[in-house]
């Protein structure tokens, strides 16, 4: 019996890079799987290999943008695996521009994708969570570093530890552990794209193996920790 059976999660942005590592990591330990993001493509292909490992995948479009599209992929999930056990909120946007050139519009799209997508999808399970007396937040946040040129971005990251340690008191009494992964960086161009190539990146699977740690020993981790990869 392998150690997450029995359990299901949702993972946002899992058609690639992180959320398609921690979408993998959890199926190998026998959890079944709803990955979501707006690319069918990505999430079809993620889906297969999921399912060669044994597990059960859901692939949902869903811009988590957009409260309709968050709401579908929860009730798709209730009927399909009928619980919500664990939900990583890993979707997000990356933006580099000096502040002086960017637009408003693309300051609320990244916060928009950011944090309002953890926002809208937490409200989202809560309440499956609460009827369940159970369940794991885990929100992927960054270590609390600042990079030139990624101000929107950085204010999401730092938004998502605030987040997870205010979400993770009110939630204490309920038995609803909250985290946040906290990379220093990703080995992916977006990141050595800020010039700072000397700084230690990290891959998506030690990202990954860093959730499934976190899922696996839940309750011996005190709830609202940050925890650093």
């Amino acid at each position: 019996m392998k150690r997450l059976d029995k359990m299901s999660a949702i993972v946002t942005g899992g058609g690639r890079g992180i959320g398609k590592a921690i979408a993998l990591g959890l199926a190998s330990e026998g959890c079944d799987v709803v990955i979501c993001s707006k690319n069918m493509k990505e999430l079809e292909k993620t889906a297969r290999e999921i399912e060669k490992l044994g597990a059960r995948c859901l692939p949902v479009h869903v811009d988590v943008t957009k409260k309709e599209n968050i709401i579908n992929a929860v009730s798709q999930t209730m009927r399909t695996f009928k619980r919500i056990d664990l939900l990583v909120n890993n979707a997000r946007l990356d933006l580099i521009k000096p502040i002086e050139n960017m637009t408003q519009k693309e300051w609320t799209r990244v916060l928009d994708t950011n944090l309002g997508g953890m926002f809208l999808f937490t409200q989202a399970v809560v309440s499956h969570m609460l009827n369940q007396d159970s369940g794991i937040i885990i929100n992927i946040a960054s270590e609390t570093k600042t990079f030139p040129g990624m101000t929107a971005f950085c204010a999401t990251k730092f938004g998502a530890i605030g987040f997870t340690e205010s979400l993770a008191k009110e939630l204490e009494e309920d038995d609803i552990k909250v985290f946040a992964i906290c990379p220093r960086g990703l080995d992916a161009d977006v990141y050595h794209s800020t010039g700072l190539r000397r700084a230690p990146a990290y891959s998506s699977k030690a990202i990954a193996e860093k959730v499934l740690y976190l899922v696996i020993n839940s309750k011996k981790i005190k709830t609202g920790s940050s925890i650093d990869v």
